[in-house]
């Protein structure tokens, strides 16, 4: 006889169902009670060091009313190198504070701290009776100095744009330190001596044209201006700055710059 072998029905071929595990959140409340079941590394509850708080200091609860109390008002202290700092002119020199100066001491011209404002009509009149006298200028800005007779010799240090009219130097004309200068010698000056300084524009006279030399050191933008005998018009040529410098036979030679050319 013949015995039939039931088939397993769907029911029973499923595999078994495995429960979903679910992360139970702690309520807000009991942040503080689930922090201090917790361990951390070294052994100490993970809510040391925390502060308790209140229900109206809690944020997330509505009895919070937030802080009362204005936040401070957040102060600066400047320091004495700051107010320093903020004396100083845009090309890092300071400003004029001391009270100007124009005295005749021992064949001596000194003149010191003159302005614009410093002398009636802007212009600090030196008059010189020998030829002895030596003048020294030091840090006059936006001044305007002119010496009347004939002098020994004239020096110009950390003057900013200002203006020198001279009549006649038996020695030289120096300028050090000093930035965007204007320097006119109505009579005869042999030599100009330019340090350290940016911007010197020089007028010479015509008798001073085949007369005058020029010594500079690091300096820029300077200028020769003069009145040419044939046609009478002011003519004005950049001072060189730039050379060229090359060994030949042993001997080093300098050449102007192409770009003066």
């Amino acid at each position: 006889s013949t015995v039939a072998v039931p088939f397993p029905s769907r029911s029973s071929s499923r595999s078994p169902s495995i429960p979903r595990k679910t992360t139970i959140r702690p309520a807000p409340g009991n942040v503080m009670r689930e922090l201090a079941t917790r361990k951390t590394s070294e052994g100490n509850s993970a809510a040391a060091g925390l502060k308790s708080v209140s229900r109206d200091q809690q944020t997330w609860r509505k009895e919070y009313k937030g802080s009362s109390t204005k936040a401070p008002i957040a102060t600066t202290t400047v320091k004495p190198s700051q107010i320093k700092a903020a004396q100083k002119t845009p090309n890092g020199m300071k400003l004029v504070s001391h009270a100007p100066v124009c005295m005749f001491k021992d064949s001596k011209w000194i003149i010191e701290y003159q302005t614009q404002t410093s002398n009636q009509n802007g212009v600090c009149v030196i008059e010189a009776k020998s030829t002895k006298e030596q003048i020294y200028i030091y840090k006059c800005e936006n001044a305007t100095i002119k010496v009347k007779g004939k002098v020994k010799s004239i020096i110009m240090d950390s003057c900013i744009k200002s203006n020198l009219v001279f009549e006649s130097a038996i020695s030289s004309c120096e300028v050090v330190n000093c930035k965007n200068l204007q320097i006119q010698s109505t009579g005869i000056c042999p030599s100009f001596a330019i340090d350290k300084t940016d911007g010197c524009l020089v007028f010479l006279s015509q008798e001073a044209v085949s007369i005058s030399s020029f010594v500079t050191t690091k300096s820029s933008e300077m200028n020769v201006s003069w009145v040419d005998n044939e046609s009478g018009e002011q003519k004005e040529r950049p001072i060189p700055e730039q050379f060229v410098h090359r060994l030949v036979d042993g001997a080093l030679t300098s050449d102007v710059s192409d770009l003066y050319h």
